[in-house]
């Protein structure tokens, strides 16, 4: 069983991710033109779109999941493994897309990009450890 104050954690970060993960997914899919105006204070060209709308796609997939690991991580524990595969992935593509988007990030997209690899690697260690517990395993991390 996973202690009272890890649950509350647990919850609190996977409602958190779902929404920031849904309203990723819905700016860049719905709204690409809000997107670069906010994060770049620019207007897509091309491609742009086209990668963003990818990104998108990737969001909804993480909102999926961790729809499933709310409903399910209680009585099948191996979700919140996934769901820590999923953070771990996102933070490197939080990362590379600072590194390659410094350059034209407005004062807002600092602001709303910089705590996200911080949060993704605080969920990998959340997650991770509920699911040693649940398994009853030595923790880890």
């Amino acid at each position: 069983m996973v202690e009272r104050r890890l649950r509350i954690l647990i919850l609190v970060y996977l409602w958190g991710a779902l929404i920031e993960d849904t309203l990723l997914f819905v700016i860049a899919w719905v709204a690409p033109d809000l997107w670069f105006r906010v994060f770049h204070h620019a207007f897509p060209i091309g491609f742009e779109v086209a990668f963003l709308r990818r990104s998108a796609g990737q969001w909804a997939a993480f909102a999926l999941a961790q729809a499933i690991t709310l409903w399910r991580w209680k009585k099948q524990p191996v979700w919140l493994a996934v769901e820590a595969g999923i953070r771990f992935s996102d933070l490197f593509t939080d990362v590379s897309y600072i590194i390659v988007t410094a350059h034209s990030l407005t004062t807002v997209g600092w602001f709303l990009l910089l705590p996200p690899p911080l949060l993704n690697l605080v969920g990998v260690v959340i997650m991770l450890r509920a699911y040693n517990q649940m398994q009853g395993a030595k923790p880890a991390i």
